[in-house]
């Protein structure tokens, strides 16, 4: 059985889009996974959040406004 990790996903707001991130708080390393406009945001939202539950890890949000 694999170790159980926290996904922190960061979403950074700027407008009519958002830039999404996962960071690692253990090692403080940060990752971007893109830019997406804001209208698809609930689904993209959804779909990462149903894989990462389904490998078995923890989730949790961080929303900023500007840049990161």
């Amino acid at each position: 059985m694999s170790k159980q990790l926290e996904c922190r996903v960061v979403l950074t707001h700027k407008g009519s889009t958002f830039t999404l991130g996962m960071y690692d708080p253990v090692s403080g390393r940060y990752e971007p996974l893109g830019t997406h406009p804001t209208k698809d945001k609930d689904k993209i939202i959804h779909d990462l959040k149903v894989r990462i539950e389904r490998e078995g890890h923890r989730l949790t949000f961080s929303e900023v406004q500007g840049s990161r």
